[in-house]
């Protein structure tokens, strides 16, 4: 009976569900909690072997999944997923938007940047988010379906990100798209939210990656570690909770709003830097376009 009363809160029994970056780390987490919930998700990657595992997971739980192959920065990759997710699953009820990194950027004064260096995280965490958004709205209003799409930003886009302010630009966009997609959805019955994580100890398999990132990032997570008031990073667990919170019944009153999982750390003044500050374009080391 109590799984029935939570099956009945949650909203999320039979509903499909796609979770785009879903090969690893929060959004692997998030399409495995909505499982749980009750949900059939199909798990979008670029990495095809990651996808594969978290489908295999997913069907160990008994629900039914799909893993799909796509580059979220192509328009016509984009549309392919969500058509593909449709014909496999069903209307989709549930998008997530999972997809976002630094990247392959390196972490530098934004005086050093290049063009490229400049559109690489725009591209990867923004432009990605845009344009899921377009084809899975789409897809929500043509199916009639009240739709839920949860858009992943970071703690970067809210506070100051000294090194890689391209990064922390292209997520305070992603809150602003979900806020004003928000009202342009509201009158289809689709809400929009976004989960704001702060830093997390964990890479695509989920495994925590203290010592496994390039010097200067395991500095800046040992460093955010002992800054966050929790006194510890977050687990891929504890902000997929989050996420599916935000995609159930139970926010059915929500919509453009921000969620911050961080710890408590964007309360304090303490968020390190990640790497240098000193820029090249000073130094006559560098230089710039």
């Amino acid at each position: 009976m109590a799984d029935q009363h939570a099956a009945e809160l949650l909203g999320l029994t039979d509903a499909v569900a796609l979770v785009t970056g879903g090969g690893g780390g929060i959004p692997k987490a998030t399409a495995i909690a909505l499982a749980k919930a009750g949900a059939h998700v199909a798990v979008v990657d670029i990495a095809e072997e990651f996808a594969a595992q978290t489908v295999k997971e997913i069907e160990d739980l008994g629900r039914r999944a799909v893993a799909l192959h796509a580059d979220v920065r192509r328009p016509e990759e984009v549309r392919a997923m969500v058509a593909q997710a449709r014909s496999e699953l069903g209307p989709i009820a549930v998008a997530v938007n999972g997809v976002g990194s630094l990247g392959a950027a390196t972490p530098k004064s934004f005086l050093d940047f290049d063009l490229a260096e400049w559109n690489g995280p725009i591209e990867l965490n923004l432009t990605s988010t845009m344009l899921c958004m377009q084809a899975e709205a789409l897809a929500m209003i043509g199916d009639g379906v009240q739709g839920r799409i949860v858009n992943f930003g970071s703690t970067s886009g809210v506070t100051a990100a000294p090194s890689i302010s391209h990064y922390g630009a292209a997520n305070a966009g992603v809150i602003h798209l979900t806020r004003s997609a928000a009202l342009e959805l509201a009158p289809y019955d689709i809400r929009v939210n976004c989960v704001v994580p702060g830093t997390h100890a964990i890479d695509r398999s989920g495994r925590e990656t203290a010592t496994s990132r390039r010097p200067e990032q395991a500095e800046f997570m040992r460093k955010a570690a002992e800054a966050t008031p929790q006194k510890r990073l977050g687990g891929a667990e504890e902000t997929a909770g989050v996420a599916v919170f935000l995609a159930s019944a139970l926010s059915s009153y929500m919509t453009g709003h921000s969620v911050v999982s961080d710890g408590g750390i964007t309360h304090t003044t303490r968020r390190p830097a990640v790497g240098s500050l000193t820029p090249a374009a000073l130094s006559g080391t560098g230089s710039t376009s």
